[in-house]
């Protein structure tokens, strides 16, 4: 069975689960800590690329340097 998980561009960790409640924060954790904490084994895991939050603010400039910036969304 293969598992779709979101991993950041930027520092490669990966999002474990989702926040359960409002104000409640990701988590964000290594492959190998992911993988042992699932027992999951490579072949079974297809990565989405995403940003997580630190990497977002870290990285904002980057990410949104074209001519898009000025219509981006300010990060609250």
């Amino acid at each position: 069975m293969e598992t779709i998980i979101a991993a950041c561009c930027f520092c490669k960790n990966i999002r474990d689960g989702c926040p359960m409640g409002e104000g409640e924060a990701e988590s964000w954790v290594t492959l190998q800590t992911y993988r042992a904490k699932y027992q999951l084994d490579e072949r079974d895991l297809k990565l989405s690329h995403t940003y997580c939050p630190d990497c977002m603010k870290r990285y904002r400039h980057l990410l949104f340097s074209t001519t898009a910036a000025s219509r981006a969304l300010p990060l609250s």
